[in-house]
């Protein structure tokens, strides 16, 4: 008889402006500006391979126009190279590093309330040891803050 696999989560990470395990400083995030996260490491033991990801924007400091975007991307690293160049800390990055990316999603701007979370979700393998959420405010308006959730969901054989 087979077994089941069920996915097990683990203890989901948080990068925001405060109060999480990591920082990522998305107050005041200008019309296409990008933000890079602190890195984490995942460890380079045995871990888990497969990814749950949630990104929330908390608003925009002016109305937002519908059908802009807030792209979300992951930079990873082997602990001496890092995809795009974008360093290791909370900082700004740049757009010409974004192809150099591994691409999440695109939060779409759905209304034009300052005040409406804006939130996308998603599954992603992760191989490398090390990871930053990068975030690219591709709309006209400044980001009021947000947040980038990464849970472990590895597989439990039963």
């Amino acid at each position: 008889m087979p077994n089941k696999v069920y996915a097990a989560a683990e203890t989901a990470l948080t990068w925001t402006d405060s109060g999480g395990d990591y920082a990522l400083t998305l107050a005041s995030l200008a019309a296409d500006g990008v933000r890079v996260g602190a890195q984490h490491d995942l460890g380079s033991g045995s871990r888990s391979r497969l990814y749950e990801w949630r990104f929330v924007v908390d608003g925009f400091g002016t109305a937002p126009v519908v059908g802009e975007t807030v792209d979300v991307y992951v930079a990873t690293s082997d602990g001496t190279y890092v995809d795009g160049s974008v360093g290791t800390s909370d900082a700004a990055g740049s757009t010409v590093a974004l192809p150099n990316l591994l691409f999440l999603g695109s939060a779409t701007v759905q209304t034009t309330s300052t005040t409406d979370d804006l939130v996308i979700s998603g599954q992603v393998e992760l191989s490398h040891q090390y990871v930053s959420p990068v975030v690219h405010n591709n709309t006209a308006d400044a980001l009021s803050g947000g947040r980038f959730i990464l849970t472990p969901v590895p597989d439990e054989i039963q």
